[in-house]
């Protein structure tokens, strides 16, 4: 898999370029603000429906435009593939947004998922480890999303039964009405909840037995990290039925606080380095570190699930790392197509001989 033209329009601070990498690593650099993070952030958008940065899409028009138009074009087992999302502004609070996938309207995102698979490392991913568990869901959920699309589906349906079940127990606990109408939610909660639990757990797994190797390879030994999910369902084994049991007990507490305690939307990871809490006890460059190798493992389990490389999104990726733990990272990339952003070419100047530089200055990009 290998994007080979990238076209922006009044996207962040580009009127108007089109960009066509090639495959091997491709570096951009520049000075800071000029928008070298912008072409990662359209490059991850068109393959995960949604910025790395922001939830707003209007965080992405250029300053007094009325919306913006992302395109990738590339070629995935060596068929062309095109990418098209076009925002128009509608109101200050609303746009509409059109997803094409080689020219035809998706009706749903998540028919966009596994078209374009990216994995992304940039300075906002350490969130995950510093910021609370939603993050670190966010970071599990894009990952499974974009191998199984199915999974993308089952979140959303979660996320609706559970604003309608919070509704619900809203008005029980203020009206006293419809309690009976509360098993009938729970029942529907524990099935699809379920599935996602399952398949979080099974991904956990995976992705600690790959974080770590990978960060004892980047550490050469010198660090062990564990990866592991805490989930509020400990026994797996009769899962959906037991997540059942679970809800039903605590429905009092529910009604009472008028909100659902229970459920993967409430689940976390469990990050640590060296048997102490890497949050709470690791420094700057091994927190980044320990999101690189989860970055890595990622990106293994794509090429395991899909036959295909991703493309691997590395933005500002070697700062506060000291020059064994560069080296051992630059080493490691091993895939059809990367793209690192930088403030100085020079870093890789000798790095192999499969590189292509873009120059970027003030939202304009030329090819070196």
């Amino acid at each position: 898999m290998f994007i080979n033209n990238i076209t922006l329009k009044d996207f962040r601070n580009y009127e108007y370029q089109e960009i066509f990498p090639k495959k091997g690593i491709n570096i951009i650099y520049g000075r800071n603000a000029q928008g070298k993070t912008n072409i990662l952030e359209s490059i991850f958008l068109c393959s995960a429906a949604r910025s790395h940065r922001t939830n707003k899409d209007t965080d992405l028009i250029r300053n007094d435009q009325k919306g913006y138009y992302v395109q990738i074009e590339g070629k995935r087992d060596e068929q062309p593939f095109s990418i098209s999302i076009n925002c128009d502004k509608v109101s200050s609070k609303t746009n509409k947004r059109v997803i094409k996938v080689n020219d035809i309207s998706l009706t749903r995102t998540g028919q966009l998922m596994g078209v374009l698979n990216c994995v992304m490392f940039s300075p906002e991913d350490l969130t995950v480890i510093k910021e609370g568990p939603s993050e670190r869901r966010r970071f599990l959920d894009i990952l499974i999303s974009q191998i199984n699309p199915s999974y993308f589906y089952a979140l959303q349906e979660y996320f609706k039964i559970i604003k309608q079940k919070n509704a619900l127990l809203k008005n029980i606990s203020e009206n006293g009405r419809n309690k009976e109408l509360l098993d009938v939610y729970n029942i529907k909660q524990a099935k699809t909840g379920y599935k996602i639990i399952k398949e979080r757990k099974i991904f956990i797994e995976q992705i600690n037995k790959k974080s770590k190797i990978n960060h004892s390879d980047i550490t050469k030994g010198s660090e062990e990290l564990n990866i592991s999910y805490s989930c509020d369902l400990s026994d797996f084994s009769d899962g959906e039925d037991e997540f059942y049991r679970m809800l039903t007990k605590s429905a009092d507490k529910e009604i009472k606080i008028q909100n659902s305690i229970l459920g993967p939307h409430r689940d976390d990871i469990d990050i640590i380095l060296d048997n102490m809490s890497i949050k709470e006890y690791g420094s700057q460059g091994q927190q980044r570190t320990a999101i690189l190798s989860l970055k890595f493992s990622e990106m293994q389990i794509i090429k395991e699930k899909t036959g295909n490389n991703p493309v691997l999104l590395l933005d500002d990726a070697l700062s506060e790392l000291d020059l064994l733990r560069k080296r051992t990272l630059l080493d490691k990339i091993n895939t059809n197509q990367t793209f690192i952003t930088c403030t100085e070419k020079r870093k890789y100047m000798t790095l192999d001989s499969n590189i292509s530089f873009f120059s970027v200055t003030k939202g304009t990009v030329k090819s070196i």
